[in-house]
């Protein structure tokens, strides 16, 4: 089920999320255990100016859960983070539909924002 990472990447690539392989700005390391958060990158052009999302997955595995996290910032403007949130699937409870379903909890439509 997990071999390649099907059920996320076709999550993303239905979303029109790129992960950028090449580029380390979007691989973070964590504290815990050299944890590597996989993140993937997705740009607007709004009325407000340029929107970017970047969403990661990482594992707690204390806990045992995928956890799903969404930022959604405009880097053109001082202060500009509009979403900072995640979500969190229980790994007995991991499957395709769980996933789509969280991520659509989490990514909402961008808004246009004025400086």
């Amino acid at each position: 089920m997990l071999i390649g990472g099907g059920i996320i990447k076709s999550a993303m690539n239905k979303r029109g999320f790129k992960h950028r392989r090449t580029e380390d700005q979007f691989t973070i390391r964590g504290e815990y255990a050299r944890n590597l958060q996989y993140v993937y990158s997705k740009e607007y052009q709004s009325k407000g100016g340029l929107v970017i999302d970047l969403l990661y997955f990482c594992v707690d595995i204390l806990n045992e859960k995928l956890v799903i996290g969404l930022y959604r910032e405009n880097p053109t403007i001082e202060n500009g983070v509009y979403i900072n949130a995640s979500r969190a699937v229980d790994l007995k409870n991991f499957t395709a539909e769980r996933v789509e379903a969280e991520l659509d909890k989490l990514v909402t439509p961008v808004r246009d924002r004025f400086k």
